[in-house]
């Protein structure tokens, strides 16, 4: 789990849904501002009072402002503004020639409609929709880390076959092995003739040939289990012993019951149900927008102004100039048809959301209906295997006896022989086709993490 590169990945993607929900608190963060300018010009005189006809006036003007703004979760906005000006002039109209002024403002807006829900969803719709992409990212981590964990149980029981498979062959070329060398005794004794002996030369031969394939086999799986774990390549060449035998614990389940428990804890299902609610939150912004855009505020503000700067915060700090103004902007579209056409748009989208998640269900219930067959139909293979190999033994037996006694050959040995191998392969094959029935049902039920103790824990990076 912690080496699979999948997992790996989906690590990564839910870091990034989670850095979604900062990114979406920083529209509610302060901001700070800065602006500067400066400007000279020269004009003529237009009136006797700034200089009379010839006169060139000369205006110099140098501002800056310092502003701060924050939007809160209310959608409310707050602008705290600082102006600075100074200007110079040679008009006769102006107070002095040298004038510093200085203003303080605040602003308060709300918006009333558009923009503003009683509940707070609609001005935090973002933080929301944030939110709820991080949980569907981290459902989609436990999704693939199903995946994992299934894959890596079939790779390991793989090997296992593969293994006893193996230890099959080995078994199966020293009874040949042993067979030749009776048929030798036999036809020294005179019990058998010398054409006999070809029939177990040639058991012996496909016996070996058999070893080098289950040889090859074991390989193949082994390296299928590396790639899942995602081992180190030095590593690669470094053989896979298994810990855990197969064990045969037969279970009994009901389909209907399993599928409340899929309902319940199902990842993919989850991820559904969050996409309902991020639909349900882009219906609600869509009706929001219907709305008229209405916003109330109230600005209140302070002025001072001097010959110099000093002189301009003095008058400024002693709030000689105060004023206020309250005000109200609207903005409307009668007609509304691309909001509307959004709205019908999103509740369609909403629909298909809904239909989806019932059609992953109906998914699912044949998923478990599936999956409650496989392991009962594995259970049954188990027990008949079992018999299969038990007959087996006791013909293998029955024949050697047989064979001692000159009533049969070495042909009919070699066939009770491969057929005991076989059915000792196939019920080990059918213990394992049951391991990973159950953990197929497991996962069908969303139950396999939880099972085999997985918890998925995602910590936030700083």
């Amino acid at each position: 789990m912690h080496g699979n590169l999948g997992i790996a990945i989906e690590r990564q993607s839910v870091q990034i849904a989670h850095l979604g929900i900062d990114i979406a608190r920083g529209a509610f963060e302060p901001q700070l501002g800065l602006s500067a300018d400066h400007g000279t010009a020269d004009s003529p005189s237009v009136t006797l009072q700034q200089g009379g006809a010839g006169w060139i006036v000369t205006t110099t003007s140098e501002d800056w402002t310092l502003s701060l703004s924050q939007r809160l979760e209310t959608g409310t906005k707050l602008e705290l503004d600082f102006q600075n000006g100074r200007s110079r002039s040679t008009a006769g109209t102006t107070v002095e020639p040298l004038n510093d002024r200085s203003t303080a403002s605040v602003t308060v807006s709300q918006p009333l409609l558009r923009g503003f829900s009683p509940d707070l969803v609609v001005p935090r719709i973002d933080v929301l929709r944030a939110e709820i992409a991080s949980e569907r990212e981290r459902a989609q981590l436990a999704v693939a880390a199903a995946d994992v964990v299934e894959r890596t149980e079939d790779a390991y029981w793989d090997v296992v076959q593969a293994l006893y498979r193996y230890d099959l062959q080995q078994r199966s070329r020293q009874r040949a092995e042993d067979q030749l060398a009776l048929t030798h005794r036999q036809i020294d004794a005179g019990l058998l003739s010398p054409s006999d002996l070809i029939a177990a030369e040639s058991t012996l031969a496909q016996r070996k040939l058999q070893l080098l394939q289950a040889e090859q086999d074991i390989e193949q799986t082994s390296d299928r289990l590396r790639r899942v774990l995602n081992l180190p390549r030095d590593q690669w060449s470094r053989p896979i012993l298994p810990t855990e035998p197969p064990r045969f614990v037969p279970e009994t389940s009901r389909a209907e019951d399993m599928l409340e428990v899929a309902i319940k804890h199902r990842p993919e299902l989850a991820q559904l149900d969050l996409d309902l609610r991020a639909q349900a939150l882009s219906v609600r912004k869509a009706d929001n927008d219907k709305l008229p855009q209405i916003d109330v505020g109230v600005t209140a503000q302070l002025v001072g102004q001097d010959a110099s700067y000093p002189g301009a915060l003095d008058q400024l700090g002693r709030a000689d100039a105060p004023g206020y103004s309250v005000f109200l902007n609207m903005t409307w579209t009668p007609l509304g048809r691309a909001t509307s056409a959004a709205a019908l748009a999103e509740r369609a989208r909403q629909r298909i959301a809904a239909l989806t998640r019932d059609q992953a269900v109906q998914d699912v219930w044949l998923a478990v209906r599936d999956a409650v067959r496989a392991q009962k139909s594995a259970a049954l293979q188990v027990t008949a295997a079992a018999q299969f190999r038990e007959l087996a033994t006791r013909n293998l037996e029955a024949e050697q006896r047989k064979f001692l006694s000159g009533t049969s050959s070495n042909f009919v040995v070699a066939q009770r022989q491969e057929e005991l191998a076989s059915a000792q392969l196939a019920e080990l094959t059918a213990v394992l086709g049951y391991k990973k029935a159950t953990a197929a049902l497991l996962r069908a039920t969303g139950r396999l993490l939880e099972e085999r103790h997985i918890e998925i824990e995602v910590r936030p990076r700083p």
